[in-house]
């Protein structure tokens, strides 16, 4: 399984901590410890050095590929999070357009739920989907946090730390 790595970065919408290992980036979360920290998990030593040099690095490379991550996942979200991956910085999309683009358009409630599933979100850009009355729905990590994200992505046009 090789070295798994952990540490906490400063971003524009506040600390994360970041687990990754030699593959990719596995997870991260604002706040507070990953989901696989809070499940007991051995939680690897921390390097904050290499996680905010590792979001960096991230946040500058573009575009982002699904390659970048490691995530366990279903084939079916894995298509999802790809798929977030394709809408433009600066940019919103719906639910359902996400399920017509994964040629499953009568899976809007899956689709939410892969979306909702995704353990990289923000960098895998869930932030970016709204319910197609316009309104933004949930997010992990509250609304207020994601419309921060949104009109920092309208304002600048580009995604940094």
């Amino acid at each position: 399984m090789g070295n798994i790595y952990s540490g906490r970065a400063q971003s524009l919408f506040g600390k994360l901590w970041l687990i990754w290992d030699d593959s990719g980036i596995r997870e991260i979360s604002f706040d507070k410890l990953p989901q696989s920290a809070d499940a007991g998990a051995s939680f690897p030593p921390q390097d904050d050095t290499l996680a905010d040099q590792l979001l960096k690095e991230l946040l500058h490379s573009s575009p982002l590929k699904i390659e970048c991550f490691n995530l366990v996942g279903t084939p079916f979200q894995r298509q999802v999070w790809a798929q977030l991956l394709t809408i433009p910085v600066g940019t919103l999309t719906t639910y359902q357009k996400i399920a017509e683009a994964v040629g499953r358009p009568t899976a809007v409630r899956a689709v939410a739920n892969a979306i909702g599933a995704n353990p990289v979100a923000w960098l895998i850009p869930c932030h970016r989907v709204v319910r197609s009355d316009g309104q933004l729905g949930g997010y992990r990590w509250g609304v207020e946090r994601k419309r921060a994200m949104l009109d920092w992505e309208q304002q600048k046009g580009r995604v940094a730390a």
